[in-house]
C-alpha cells in the first residue's frame, strides 16, 4: 500500500510519518510541501499518481475542504487532520464527496486511540458507572510557539484553541457519550497579539443527548499546564452507579470509584492500571514498550487507517465524527458571539 502526505509539518513529522512506518508493507512514497524542501510542493502531483493508493492531508485548516475534495475525485482513501475545516458546513462537502467515491475516510482524532480512553469506553458501555449524570472535560496548556503563525487568524484556522485543540477533548466526549443537544459558551482573547483575532480560552456548559450535563474548559494561555507533550487533557465522568477520570498524561491508567468503593461517599477515587489488551489495538505491530507510552499510541491510528483500507470501511474516526465534532465548534462560537443557549 502506497501513501502520500500532503503537509509536512508538526502532524505529519510526530505522528503520521512514524506510524505508517511501522507498518509491514505500507510505504510512504512520497511527503508533499509548500516548503520547498520534501519531494513535491504540489499536492495536486501527489493525487495524479496512479501507484498512491491514500493521501494524509495534514496542511492548515483552510486548505483541508479543497485538497480532501479533491483526493476523493483523484479516487484515493483520505485520512484528513481534525478539525476538519473552517466550519461544518464545508466539513460536510467534504463527506459528501467522500460518501460520493465509496473511499475509506478517517479523521486524525489521535487521543481516541489512548488505551484510557479505550479503557473508558469499554467500562462505560459495559454500565459500569450506570446512568450518566455529568460529564466535566478540559484540554489546558501554557502557550506555545506551534500556536502561533496560521492558527492565530480566522480565516485560516477558523477558531483558536477551539479549533486547535478543543476539537480533540470535544471529539473523546462524542466518542464516549455520544452527542451535545445545546450548549452556552463564552470566549476570550487573551494576548496582546495585534495578529491574532481568535480565542486564546473558551468554556462551555453542555446539555447531552444522553441526559447527562457537562461542563468544557479549553486554554492555551493556562501557565503551568504545559504545552507538546506535557500538556493536559482529562475527562471526568460521574454516574449513578460510580465515577472514572482520564487525564492525558496517564494513558496507562484511570482513576475510579466503582462498585462497592463507590457505595461510600467518604472513599476516594484510586488509581487501576489498563489492563494489557487496551495498551494497543488488536493487531497493530507497536512495540509498547518502545515508545514514550504518553504518545505512542497516536500510531495506532495509521494502523487502524490501513487496515481500513484493506477492508474497504470507514471506521471510526471517520469524517462523519469530524462533521459531528465541527457543527459543536460552530455552536461554540455562535453562543459566545449571541450569549445565549445554541441547540444542535
Amino acid at each position: 500500500m502506497k501513501i502520500g502526505i500532503i503537509g509536512a509539518g508538526g502532524a505529519a513529522q510526530g505522528i503520521h510519518i512514524p506510524g505508517f512506518r511501522l507498518i509491514p508493507g505500507v510505504e510512504i512514497a512520497t511527503i508533499c510541501d509548500v516548503d520547498g524542501k520534501h519531494d513535491v510542493a504540489d499536492y495536486r502531483e501527489v493525487l495524479s499518481r496512479k501507484d498512491i493508493d491514500a493521501v494524509v492531508v495534514a496542511t492548515p485548516n483552510h486548505t483541508h475542504s479543497q485538497i480532501v475534495r479533491e483526493a476523493f475525485e483523484a479516487g484515493k482513501h483520505v485520512l484528513c487532520e481534525k478539525p476538519l475545516a473552517l466550519n461544518a458546513a464545508e466539513a460536510q462537502t467534504m463527506l459528501d464527496a467522500a460518501t460520493a467515491s465509496g473511499k475509506v475516510h478517517m479523521a486524525a482524532y489521535t487521543y481516541r486511540f489512548a488505551p484510557a480512553v479505550q479503557y473508558l469506553k469499554k467500562l462505560l458501555d459495559d454500565g459500569a458507572l450506570g446512568k450518566i449524570r455529568t460529564v466535566r472535560a478540559a484540554y489546558l496548556m501554557a502557550l506555545s510557539g506551534h500556536l502561533m503563525g496560521w492558527r492565530s487568524e480566522k480565516k485560516f484556522a477558523g477558531s483558536g484553541v477551539l479549533a486547535d485543540i478543543g476539537s480533540h477533548v470535544i471529539h473523546i466526549v462524542q466518542f464516549l457519550l455520544g452527542d451535545i443537544k445545546a450548549l452556552t459558551a463564552t470566549d476570550r482573547i487573551f494576548r496582546e497579539d495585534p495578529n491574532s483575532d481568535v480565542d486564546d480560552w473558551i468554556s462551555f456548559l453542555a446539555d447531552m443527548e444522553n441526559g447527562a450535563s457537562g461542563t468544557f474548559e479549553i486554554s492555551r494561555v493556562a501557565t503551568g499546564r504545559g504545552a507538546a507533550i506535557t500538556e493536559e487533557m482529562f475527562v471526568e465522568i460521574y454516574g449513578t452507579e460510580g465515577s472514572a477520570a482520564f487525564s492525558l498524561q496517564d494513558p496507562w491508567g484511570l482513576m475510579v470509584s466503582l462498585g462497592e468503593d463507590a457505595k461510600d461517599p467518604a472513599k476516594l477515587m484510586s488509581r487501576i492500571e489498563v489492563p494489557a489488551e487496551f495498551l494497543k489495538l488488536a493487531g497493530s505491530p507497536r512495540d509498547i514498550s518502545a515508545i514514550d507510552k504518553r504518545w505512542g499510541y497516536r500510531f495506532d491510528q495509521a494502523y487502524q487507517f490501513t487496515e481500513s483500507v484493506k477492508m474497504g470501511v470507514s471506521q471510526a474516526p471517520s469524517l462523519e465524527d469530524g462533521v459531528r465534532c465541527q457543527k459543536v465548534l460552530d455552536a461554540a462560537l455562535a453562543s459566545s458571539a449571541s450569549r445565549q443557549w445554541v441547540t444542535l
